[in-house]
């Protein structure tokens, strides 16, 4: 098994990359790049990017899939409810 599904809150996340990020600026051993703590922040922030970019394409392909019943449906009922209008 190589990887793990784990649910955390935004906060508790932000918060962990906020103290390593600066604890790597800091230059604290612990904390540098290399090390499996800093490794693993970066890893979850990878991973929600990652998520939100995905989010962002099914929402795209819902809008493009939706379009044509947007604008076709109901301009065939107003043509339909207006013939007696356009008779000639």
């Amino acid at each position: 098994m190589k990887t793990i599904n784990v649910e955390l809150k935004k906060k508790t996340v932000a918060s962990a990359y906020n103290q390593v990020k600066m604890l790597s600026d800091m230059d604290f051993p612990n904390f540098q790049k290399g090390e499996p703590l800093y490794k693993l922040v970066m890893e979850i922030k990878r991973q929600v990017m990652k998520q939100r970019k995905q989010e962002k394409v099914v929402l795209w392909k819902e809008l493009l899939e939706f379009w044509p019943l947007s604008i076709v449906v109901p301009s065939m009922i107003i043509l339909i409810l207006c013939a007696n209008l356009f008779q000639w």
